[in-house]
């Protein structure tokens, strides 16, 4: 079965994520002992127009410091947090119930936007994609220029490579004795196929089985084909909290990130690829991943 047969798009969609995007979207950035990393990050949101043109922007500090609320005032941003720290999963979820607009857009201090790049246009097409096709997340973090911690050993290892638009990657077939390994190993790689969009020019004639190109130029695929990624995700916040949010909550994962659930990991499971979730990706995508401080 493929992903998505006919894909409409109602003419009205666009043009009210454009005239809307200050009363759409909220945008918290979730930061926890990194001075330098977040001092840079709002600088650059600030220089890419981010803070200015969406409904709120404020910042949510695990174990909120007398150093966070300098950076902060400095910055000239809004900001609230906890005094314990509550990792990823528990700042994602204050983001979400903190923030008052219908979709909130999370970023973590790591995760800047790139050169020039057109972030509330980004966000704009994003959202309309979103309200035309029943999409309830989004990523907007850069398919070419993705930054730190993308691995795309897995995907190569099931099914090699046709085009890569990738640096040091040429075009080839992996050979069958990895392939079992891979499947002993992992099992069915469906769940790896929509990684082509990180790798391959045209991953919907890759992978067309997973990956769906929008007249957008952006891509839908669904949660049977890909992870939920902590990474530069939007999502519509009701959706995040009372189905995201509540599953984390009631079947957390017993393999913790620093004593903390973390959403990746506890969504990693035959509940998420049986919901079959359309998942977007912007095909600009605007974010890329860049720490200063460890």
């Amino acid at each position: 079965m493929y992903l998505i047969d006919e894909l409409r798009v109602p003419g009205g969609a666009a043009a009210e994520a454009r005239a809307s995007l200050a009363s759409l979207v909220s945008v918290g950035v979730l930061s926890f002992r990194a001075p330098e990393t977040i001092r840079n990050t709002l600088a650059c949101h600030r220089e890419s127009g981010l803070i200015d043109r969406v409904g709120e922007f404020f910042v949510w500090f695990n174990e909120l410091s007398d150093t966070d609320r300098a950076i902060a005032h400095e910055a000239g941003v809004d900001f609230a947090g906890s005094a314990e720290n509550g990792g990823i999963y528990g700042g994602f979820r204050a983001i979400a119930e903190r923030a008052t607009k219908p979709y909130v857009l999370i970023l973590e201090n790591d995760i800047v936007p790139l050169p020039g790049a057109d972030v509330p246009g980004c966000i704009e097409s994003c959202i309309a994609d979103m309200m035309a096709h029943d999409i309830k997340i989004f990523s907007l973090r850069s398919l070419r220029q993705p930054g730190e911690g993308l691995n795309y050993r897995k995907y190569l290892a099931f099914f090699g490579a046709v085009e890569p638009f990738v640096s040091g990657i040429a075009p080839h077939r992996s050979p069958l004795p990895r392939r079992i390994r891979m499947l002993l190993e992992y099992g069915n790689p469906d769940k790896f196929r929509s990684a082509s969009m990180f790798l391959e020019r045209q991953p919907e004639e890759v992978q067309p089985k997973a990956v769906r190109k929008l007249p957008s130029n952006n891509y839908v695929t669904d949660s049977r084909y890909r992870n939920w990624s902590n990474q530069s995700v939007l999502v519509e916040r009701r959706f995040f909290l009372d189905v995201v949010c509540a599953r984390v909550k009631s079947h957390p994962d017993p393999r913790l990130v620093n004593g903390f659930q973390d959403i990746e990991r506890a969504l990693n499971s035959w509940w998420w690829r049986r919901r079959r979730e359309r998942l977007g990706s912007a095909g600009g995508g605007v974010f890329t991943h860049r720490r200063l401080d460890r």
